[in-house]
């Protein structure tokens, strides 16, 4: 796609100079960055950079100290997380947080929930309303589930499934709430390279299967460059670099602060 095709794109999702102070401490300075529709972002850098710390404050788990958090054109900054949610965020986690004890469907159903218009009693009394929701969520989290590879294993223990079927199935709950945008913190952590380039190959899928645009966090270079359009590098909460893979590959300062050895490649 042509750099003209680019710049047509819709904005969807914007943060406007967020900033996030714990006492004394800047973990995030005047953060900016800019989704459009349909692309898949990177943000790197060193650990303890901010990477997490910016991704809290977009999906609500921080309230920006300063700046604002723009999507769909509406402020979302100052919202809790779970009207960021309803509102077309979702998001994993670098540490796999599934319900443990709970099969790989009902991991799914629960986040079907966040959209259920059931009240309570009609839940509690399994009323024909309620029957015809639970009908749907069921059909809908068997077809994402069927998406993600994970279909003939609905039955399993979540943590029963191999590390990479995990993660699949984290993507698949955060998909059941519906996202315009999915942020990915570290998706390939703890992964071998065969997993590694499966879930390489699974992102961009799941991008096109279900029209995301996609924010990622991720330390693994070969997930970064072969699927990212644009990368932001952040540096002891500042941001040091923007661009293209290309762009970010031949940046001296972020040779020197995050790629290191990586240069001579």
């Amino acid at each position: 796609m042509s750099q003209n095709m680019d710049m047509k794109k819709t904005s969807l999702i914007k943060a406007d100079k967020i900033t996030m102070q714990f006492g004394g401490l800047t973990a995030v300075k005047d953060f900016e960055m800019e989704l459009k529709k349909g692309e898949i972002v990177a943000l790197i850098g060193p650990n303890g950079a901010g990477k997490t710390t910016a991704f809290n404050m977009i999906t609500g788990v921080y309230q920006p100290t300063k700046g604002k958090i723009i999507l769909d054109n509406k402020q979302i900054s100052g919202l809790k997380p779970d009207q960021i949610t309803k509102m077309g965020i979702a998001r994993t986690f670098q540490n796999i947080r599934l319900f443990k004890d709970l099969s790989v469907l009902d991991n799914v159903l629960i986040a079907n929930h966040l959209h259920l218009k059931s009240n309570f009693l009609e839940a509690a009394l399994k009323l024909p309303k309620y029957r015809r929701e639970e009908k749907s969520m069921i059909e809908k989290s068997m077809y994402l589930l069927e998406k993600v590879g994970l279909a003939d294993l609905r039955d399993e223990v979540s943590t029963s499934l191999p590390y990479g079927n995990q993660r699949r199935l984290e993507i698949a709950r955060a998909l059941a709430t519906n996202p315009k945008v999915l942020l990915l913190d570290e998706p390939a952590a703890g992964m071998n390279p065969k997993e590694t380039e499966d879930l390489t190959h699974f992102i961009k899928h799941i991008r096109d299967e279900f029209d995301l645009t996609i924010f990622m966090i991720e330390h693994h270079m070969d997930v970064v460059m072969g699927i990212s359009q644009r990368i932001y590098v952040l540096d002891y909460g500042v941001t040091i670099a923007h661009g293209t893979p290309s762009e970010i590959q031949n940046n001296q300062r972020v040779i020197e602060a995050y790629l290191g050895v990586e240069e001579d490649a």
